[in-house]
């Protein structure tokens, strides 16, 4: 039986299939499956299962992907449609109090990936 309080990091990802154009390098519309992890920390105290609910993360990651129009470009939020711009996107999903986000990474395809790391204050 635990009897002190853990901390735990965490990694869930989501695949996320739009479109995208980064002018002026990249007018047209293309697609990608951008792949979005979320990394995070949450403590684990004795009397807990768990630190994180990922099944219920993973759902909260799926919903907050879908959100974005099937054109990345059309997101107020993200109107260069970079992968940094979906960092930040995804930067902002609602976490449970107990839950810190470390980081987000998103990838366009397994060679090119831009992760935002976020500060503990």
């Amino acid at each position: 039986m635990m009897k002190q309080s853990l901390i735990f990091d965490y990694q869930i990802r989501a695949i996320l299939r739009r479109k995208h154009h980064n002018p002026p390098i990249w007018i047209e519309n293309h697609w990608h499956d951008f792949q979005v992890t979320l990394h995070l920390r949450a403590q684990r105290n004795p009397s807990d299962m768990y630190g994180l609910d990922m099944v219920e993360m993973e759902q909260r990651l799926q919903e907050w992907g879908e959100r974005l129009p099937i054109i990345v470009n059309d997101c107020p939020l993200c109107p260069g449609g970079t992968t940094e711009e979906l960092c930040c996107y995804f930067a902002s999903i609602p976490l449970e109090s107990h839950v810190t986000l470390i980081g987000v990474s998103v990838a366009e395809n397994a060679e090119r990936l831009t992760y935002l790391s976020i500060s503990e204050t």
